[in-house]
């Protein structure tokens, strides 16, 4: 796969997640970031950074994004089990 058909999604922590552009496509805002004309740092290197999304977060987006891709245009799809067992919610 070339680099030009992937993009690298970085975690607040650091973990790089390296996936399919037209799987982050799925998301308005990274699509935005990507093909917007005002030359988004992101859109020159490939990479978006999510300074305040963990690695854990991250990774249930990336699997969405995925599954979204496979099942958009099925009237019929399973469902999609997100365990939220490890997030923590402060006030």
């Amino acid at each position: 796969m070339r680099k030009e058909d992937t993009v690298k999604l970085i975690s607040a922590e650091g973990f790089e997640f390296v996936i399919d552009k037209e799987a982050a496509m799925v998301s308005q805002t990274i699509r935005n970031m990507l093909t917007s004309p005002g030359s988004f740092a992101e859109a020159q290197h490939g990479e978006v950074t999510f300074p305040e999304i963990s690695t854990t977060i991250l990774e249930k987006v990336c699997q969405y994004f995925y599954w979204s891709l496979q099942y958009a245009k099925c009237c019929s799809h399973p469902y999609l089990f997100l365990s939220f067992d490890y997030v923590t919610v402060s006030s």
